[in-house]
């Protein structure tokens, strides 16, 4: 049966196009976090119950005392958790472990964080919890007992579903191939499932609206692509590839290359903001707002068909820029950029 499922899950993240390094399995793990309580029963930093059960008090932190490993001997989740720390510990020398899960185990990770702590592991100060709200449909919260929980493989097929479903509306990439057509249905699909939820505050609870998810005028990932596949159809058009010519005497930059260059100026730092934040949603919402941006440079700027040749090589530039930010950027959230939509 663990065979099954985890051939299904990496099914699913496959389709989200999401790799591991390594998965760790609870039962590699548990023998190495009983280890750790035998080593911190002798350090004192646990005690033993008459029972035989292990415990650590941890009143003085603010917390209050949890079991380390029970009466006859079994493990709990912590006891796992410990184990798995110290294992990556080993594989890679990491000094930074960084836990996604949810909110609802805040308090299980601040036990874990401050046992590693009172045991002296060298990586302990970089532990940190990355406490995400839960996700809820328009119909409301799901649940478990009432089948209201929505399967993440149907979610996927009903993202596709609308991305297929709008791109046909719109008509632009007809004369491709069945193959070429469903590439783009998916990037488009999984842009908007996975910008859509990226760009809210992890801690915060959240409405994911697969329609809404691939509106091309609201603040949705197909958006975003879609200013980089307009700068994509400006270089075709223009039958230009890598020499971009000469702009050093164009000077006279108007608002809206103003403001595109002061946004691309501002990239490294949201980077470095949303790396120390802990929040894509600070680099998901920098990439729309450059997106909307760019959208209105085209409507206003003539590129092409510029004043000069000047004129349309700067500008050619910086589109060019435009696009390598929009792309690396949505990389980094882990969406893939199609050149036609």
């Amino acid at each position: 049966m663990n065979t099954w499922v985890l051939g299904g899950f990496e099914q699913t993240y496959s389709k989200l196009n999401v790799y591991f390094d390594k998965t760790y399995h609870e039962s590699e793990t548990y023998l190495l976090g009983k280890n750790i309580v035998d080593e911190g029963l002798d350090k004192s930093v646990f005690y033993r119950e008459d029972d035989g059960s292990v415990w650590i008090d941890l009143e003085d932190a603010g917390m209050d005392r949890k079991i380390i490993l029970r009466s006859d001997g079994t493990s709990v989740y912590i006891t796992q958790d410990m184990g798995t720390a110290d294992l990556r510990y080993e594989d890679f020398g990491t000094e930074k472990m960084i836990y996604v899960v949810g909110n609802e185990q805040d308090y299980h990770f601040k036990v874990l964080f401050e046992v590693m702590k009172r045991l002296g592991r060298p990586y302990a100060g970089g532990l940190y919890h990355l406490s995400y709200g839960m996700v809820e449909l328009p119909s409301g919260k799901m649940k478990s007992r009432e089948g209201t929980v929505v399967d993440a493989d149907d979610l996927i097929a009903e993202v596709i579903a609308e991305a297929r479903k709008s791109a046909i509306e719109r008509g632009e990439i007809e004369g491709l191939s069945e193959n070429e057509k469903n590439d783009i249905y998916t990037r488009i699909g999984i842009a908007a499932l996975k910008y859509f939820i990226l760009k809210v505050n992890p801690q915060k609870k959240m409405v994911f609206n697969p329609e809404e998810s691939v509106d091309m005028q609201g603040q949705t990932g197909p958006y975003i692509q879609n200013a980089y596949v307009r700068i994509q159809s400006i270089f075709r058009k223009a039958g230009i590839s890598q020499d971009l010519g000469d702009f050093r005497g164009y000077t006279e930059i108007n608002e809206f290359e103003k403001n595109l260059i002061a946004s691309l100026e501002e990239y490294p730092s949201v980077i470095q903001q949303a790396a120390a934040e802990y929040s894509p949603a600070l680099l998901a919402n920098y990439l729309y707002e450059l997106a909307k941006g760019y959208h209105k440079f085209y409507a206003e700027v003539k590129v092409i068909t510029a004043e000069t040749e000047e004129g349309k090589s700067f500008r050619m530039a910086l589109s060019r820029m435009v696009a390598d930010v929009l792309k690396s950027g949505m990389e980094l959230l882990g969406v893939d950029m199609p050149d036609r939509m």
